[in-house]
């Protein structure tokens, strides 16, 4: 009989399945994963999901996933993704990472970072400044002049835009939910005439081969402020989501910013990123970016409910609404605000 996922956690959980004298495993369950926590290392495996946007269903596809989430991310951080490790069941029964046995799933094993350096932390507490955002934009400056150019048209990036508002729609048009939907109807419907109006600018930025394949998911929580600085958590699943403008990364990143409570410190990355890189992006663009993704957010935190069990509904419905009213607060900007599909 095959290894059930409870039985696997189970294992997990475990001290003794790990060797070395381990004390204590903490457990924690994200949305596609679930993620113990040893001592200094940290074990991730993947949950048998299937949602639109990716399926996990298989166990070879896990394997493929695993692989390609350590090689994608020693890009970043090349000594915390120490490699891949096998679950197997051994002769009596038992499940014991690695060694002789039948594989019946697999982990991403990492080096544990300090969460008190994670950037969402330091924010938190008031700890960034302009050196922070200096030492940052040098790390990803270097990063994007390193990292391979699109191969998509410009055509094509503007198709992957509108394949992601295809889905914003669809998530975010469930009414089953406490959300504002007035509000995030003026969000969608704003964000169609602004990508309509600033096609021109996308399509010239990737005819520039200016777009590169990036981090994919480049929010606080995975900036860990060590030295050298370390980033973890790209987006391993989709080759189109990680062909991106390094400046709607970096957008990305300030809206997330602005989500803690600290808008300063976007503007302050992307006039770094700008001076290092020897680019610049079009003020009303860079304004669509982080309303794009704070849209994006919004059908992540939506989609909890409507694509899983709905536990801990109000707080999601919460987080939806406040990444609509900043989607909102960007479309507003001066910059943006007199962007119509009528200039082009």
């Amino acid at each position: 009989m095959p290894v059930t996922i409870e039985e696997k956690l189970d294992a997990l959980r475990k001290p003794a399945l790990y060797g070395n004298g381990a004390a204590d495993v903490l457990a924690v369950e994200t949305h596609m994963s679930w993620v113990f926590l040893v001592d200094d290392e940290v074990y991730k495996i993947k949950k048998p999901v299937h949602f639109p946007f990716v399926d996990f269903t298989t166990l070879d596809a896990r394997e493929r996933n695993c692989r390609e989430e350590v090689r994608l991310n020693r890009r970043l951080a090349p000594d915390v993704y120490l490699g891949t490790v096998a679950l197997v069941r051994r002769a009596d029964g038992s499940v014991a990472l690695g060694g002789p046995g039948e594989v019946v799933d697999w982990l991403v094993r990492m080096r544990r970072l300090p969460q008190d350096r994670m950037l969402s932390a330091v924010l938190t507490a008031g700890g960034a400044d302009g050196a922070t955002a200096d030492r940052l934009t040098r790390v990803l400056a270097d990063f994007y002049r390193k990292a391979e150019r699109s191969p998509l048209s410009p055509q094509e990036h503007v198709q992957c835009f509108e394949s992601q508002q295809v889905q914003n729609r669809q998530v975010l048009s469930h009414r089953d939910f406490d959300v504002d939907m007035q509000a995030i109807r003026r969000v969608l419907n704003r964000n169609d005439e602004c990508l309509h109006a600033l096609r021109p600018l996308i399509e010239g930025r990737v005819a520039d081969g200016r777009f590169v394949e990036g981090h994919g998911d480049l929010r606080p929580e995975h900036v860990c402020l060590t030295d050298p600085i370390t980033i973890i958590d790209c987006l391993e699943f989709s080759y189109l989501l990680r062909l991106v403008d390094p400046f709607e990364e970096i957008a990305f990143l300030g809206m997330e910013c602005a989500f803690l409570g600290v808008p300063e410190i976007g503007r302050e990355l992307a006039a770094r990123l700008g001076a290092a890189l020897g680019d610049s992006v079009a003020p009303e663009l860079y304004q669509f970016y982080s309303a794009f993704r704070a849209t994006m957010r919004a059908r992540m935190a939506l989609g909890h409910l409507v694509y899983g069990p709905a536990v801990n509904r109000p707080a999601w419905e919460r987080k939806t609404d406040r990444y609509i009213a900043l989607a909102e607060h960007f479309l507003a900007m001066p910059e943006l605000a007199a962007v119509s599909a009528r200039d082009i």
